[in-house]
C-alpha cells in the first residue's frame, strides 16, 4: 500500500469490511493525494480522531459506517476509489 496514505477505522464489524477492502484496492492505485488519512467510521469517530491528528498537515477523507453519517462519505464498492481522487479539499477551522 502506498506509505503516504494511512486507514484509520473504528473496532465495528462494518468498519473492519470496508478497511479490508480498501487496502486490497489501494494497492493497485498509483496517485492518491499525499498525507491522506481516509477514516472510517460514525461521526463521532471522525471527530475523535480529527482532534487527536488537528496539529499536523494531514487531508482527511471520512467514509461513514455508522448510522447517519452526516460528516462522512456514503460508501459504495464501485465508486470509492474514484471518489478519492475527486475528492475536494475543505479548510474546517475548529473554534
Amino acid at each position: 500500500m502506498n506509505k503516504k496514505i494511512s486507514i484509520i477505522s473504528d473496532s465495528n464489524i462494518k468498519s473492519k469490511k470496508i478497511r479490508s477492502y480498501l487496502i486490497k484496492k489501494l494497492k493497485k492505485i498509483n496517485y492518491l493525494r499525499p498525507n491522506l488519512k481516509i477514516i472510517i467510521g460514525g461521526d463521532g469517530f471522525m471527530l475523535k480522531t480529527l482532534k487527536k491528528n488537528m496539529n499536523f498537515s494531514n487531508i482527511f477523507y471520512g467514509i461513514n459506517s455508522g448510522n447517519y453519517g452526516f460528516l462522512m462519505n456514503k460508501f459504495s464498492n464501485k465508486k470509492k476509489i474514484k471518489s478519492l481522487n475527486k475528492s475536494k479539499v475543505k479548510i474546517l477551522l475548529p473554534l
